[in-house]
């Protein structure tokens, strides 16, 4: 009967020893499980996220040559990229003012970045392309004949004068190219001596509107709300223009290079004095100061400079990981696409402000 106590003692003992085991495997799996799903790719730092779809909230100039590249970058990582093309100033307002979801904000302009968005909205951002103002116009427009064999490209301001021409920019308070329309006709007065050129393109036409002269620097002033009169047509962005042209409603539009060239459209090559694509002449530009909506609280006035193009993330990006790969992939690849649709990438992007590690080595670092 001993014997029978202690081996029962014994398997007792087992049974416990493997009970024990079992609880411990148990224990081990779920700390692993509980391990693994913390720390899963759609939980760590660089992902915070689901794969998208990303929402790109960008200049209307922007938006072919990000369509080509947001088709190739969801075929190499599956993400889906929806470019929401607007003026500038709007795409950044989206974020800004009216809470939109917007993954990446992509404007012709960098310096509405830090203007508007820094520090609250972004933390970060990219200058990474270039471009240049034309006057763009078809076969079909009035005196295009006459236009094509200007000596002196300036002269096309003078037909634009004319009563039986239309023409048109895009709205200076929403679209930078806009403001830089109204920028160009300034320089224009400037350069050629003759303010009565934006008092008839721009201050006769849009009630409201004034300039002035001070210490040598021409301030135009723009009034946020633009009702344009006379043969002056005014859209939100640059490329609403562009199927007004092609239908013959106006005869010429200040668009950027790269939109004209997209469109197959004509256009007048401005002097590199105005044209607002040439960094050497960045002291030139700053004689014409462009305010846009003026009378409001969101008044900006700002300096004319040569063209560059800047990119961010929002702080507030529902899909910041997959932005910042979309980011990346658009500085790393899209030099190729960009030269195709006319428009040119800098030689070297420069980062301004808290750049995320994933970019460092593909800009270079600027102060704020």
């Amino acid at each position: 009967m001993h014997d029978q106590g202690l081996a029962k003692n014994r398997e007792h003992s087992r049974l416990h020893r493997v009970a024990y085991l079992a609880a411990v495997l148990v224990i081990v799996a779920l700390v692993a499980g509980l391990y693994a799903y913390l720390h899963s790719p759609s939980k760590t730092e660089g992902a915070k996220e689901p794969k998208g779809p990303i929402v790109v909230c960008s200049a209307g100039s922007l938006a072919i040559p990000l369509q080509e590249l947001a088709h190739n970058f969801e075929k190499e990582y599956g993400i889906k990229v929806l470019i929401e093309p607007s003026g500038s100033v709007e795409a950044v307002r989206k974020v800004t003012d009216f809470g939109r979801n917007c993954d990446v904000v992509a404007v012709a302009d960098y310096r509405l970045i830090p203007m508007f968005m820094v520090p609250r909205f972004a933390k970060w951002y990219v200058a990474f392309a270039t471009n240049s103002i034309v006057v763009a116009y078809t076969e079909s427009s009035k005196y295009a004949n006459e236009v094509a064999e200007l000596r002196d490209p300036l002269n096309v301001f003078k037909i634009l004068a004319r009563n039986d021409v239309k023409y048109g920019f895009s709205d200076p308070n929403r679209d930078p190219c806009g403001y830089r329309s109204v920028g160009v006709i300034g320089l224009v007065a400037l350069e050629t001596h003759n303010l009565s050129i934006l008092e008839d393109l721009v201050i006769s036409k849009i009630p409201g509107s004034s300039y002035k002269i001070v210490n040598g620097t021409l301030h135009v002033y723009v009034p946020a709300s633009i009702e344009p009169q006379g043969n002056l047509v005014v859209r939100p962005k640059e490329v609403d223009l562009v199927s007004l042209l092609e239908s013959g409603a106006i005869d010429y539009a200040f668009e950027y290079r790269s939109v004209a060239a997209q469109h197959g459209l004509r256009y007048i090559e401005l002097p590199g004095s105005v044209n607002l694509a040439d960094p050497t002449q960045a002291r030139k530009y700053s004689r014409v100061v462009v305010h846009i909506l003026v009378g409001t609280d969101k008044e900006k006035a700002i300096t004319m400079a040569p063209i560059v193009y800047g990119v961010t993330v929002p702080v507030n990006a529902e899909h910041s990981g997959a932005a910042l790969l979309f980011v990346k992939y658009l500085l790393e690849h899209g030099r190729e696409t960009f030269a195709r649709n006319g428009q040119r990438l800098l030689q070297e992007p420069l980062g301004y402000g808290d750049v995320p590690e994933e970019l460092r080595s593909i800009v270079r670092l600027e102060k704020s």
